[in-house]
């Protein structure tokens, strides 16, 4: 939330400098709910504000990543009750500093729709019996190379597959892959981290691990942005954390490079009938539909929009109140601070 509030006064991208900000109406304010987590504590949160439904966001980040790793989970579970086999496969490119985020993202987009389209996929389709694939984009960049844009994909086979023969399809993939990234004028040797097949373990634990390492490859696991990723490479979320800490100049334009050529974007998608194949809603949620849903929750306080406007910035000590005293402890802390609000009977 902290990282958002700095994102209100500096976003390069308009409606994320309004998320979690400014309410639906132009009169309005905001509602504090409060509702029962899994983990037998109380959450409090704030309904009633715009939401941006950017990757770029942390908060809407991490709303839409839960969605799409349930519905990742949901692709895997369905792999095990039809006896499937999934592989997940990773593609990258060379890449060097000096190129753009966009030209980098721009390519492996059109390498992708080449190496999944065409005679050459039905045929492979046909042959190793693929089911269909969703595939991610992660991103990391590095103070050497610049930006490093990868895809992981899974794919479903309609019955046991070894690994060999899923490192077969994988080569055949990757024949187009390159082929099309040099057509952009970008290039990946297979032997080089170009590919990597591995087989999923389709057993309660790999499932959960495996969906919600897709879903969080898209925003680049801010649960982890503590952490450096490997060789020193930073996630756009720890850039964006090293910008709000330091305020560094260099570190808020790669960060508003990354929302920038992020806009527009999906960084999930499927094949075809690949949702309804695992029995999933066929209309897909857009992202924005998904930042934008009513979490759930009792609402319990109405803060009008004079207070909201005082409250905004320190919103996260009020929640605090909230989750461990209740409506009452709420009421306490904002009257303490003389401002205005109108309680939700249960």
């Amino acid at each position: 939330m902290a990282w958002r509030r700095s994102l209100w006064e500096w976003s390069s991208v308009p409606r994320q400098r309004k998320c979690g900000r400014v309410p639906f109406t132009s009169g309005g304010g905001a509602v504090v709910r409060l509702s029962d987590a899994e983990d037998g504590n109380r959450r409090a949160g704030v309904a009633g504000l715009q939401s941006c439904g950017s990757w770029s966001c942390p908060v809407c980040a991490r709303s839409i990543s839960a969605a799409r790793a349930a519905e990742v989970a949901a692709v895997l579970r369905s792999a095990v009750d039809q006896r499937c086999s999934v592989a997940l496969a990773t593609f990258t490119m060379r890449h060097h500093k000096g190129l753009s985020l966009r030209s980098c993202w721009d390519a492996i987009g059109s390498a992708w729709r080449s190496t999944t389209s065409g005679a050459g996929w039905q045929k492979d389709k046909d042959q190793f019996g693929v089911v269909g694939w969703l595939r991610a984009v992660e991103i990391t960049h590095g103070e050497e190379h610049g930006f490093h844009v990868h895809v992981h994909a899974l794919i479903v086979f309609d019955g046991p597959v070894s690994v060999e023969l899923m490192g077969e399809l994988g080569h055949r993939m990757f024949a187009r892959w390159n082929r099309a990234l040099g057509r952009k004028g970008f290039s990946a040797v297979e032997d080089r981290g170009g590919l990597d097949v591995r087989s999923v373990q389709l057993d309660g634990d790999s499932i959960d691990q495996v969906s919600t390492y897709i879903s969080k490859a898209a925003y680049e696991a801010v649960s982890s942005a503590t952490k450096h990723a490997r060789g020193g490479n930073r996630s756009p979320f720890q850039i964006l954390r090293d910008a709000v800490e330091t305020g560094n100049a260099a570190d808020i334009e790669l960060y508003w490079e990354f929302e920038q050529a992020s806009l527009g974007r999906k960084k999930i998608t499927w094949s075809n009938a690949l949702r309804e194949w695992a029995g999933l809603h066929v209309v897909e949620k857009t992202d924005g539909e998904i930042a934008a849903e009513n979490r759930g929750g009792e609402p319990v306080l109405i803060l009008p929009k004079a207070t909201w406007i005082v409250v905004r910035h320190d919103v996260a000590d009020l929640l605090d109140a909230v989750e461990l005293g209740g409506r009452l402890a709420g009421q306490r802390w904002l009257r303490s601070r003389g401002l205005a609000f109108v309680v939700v009977e249960p």
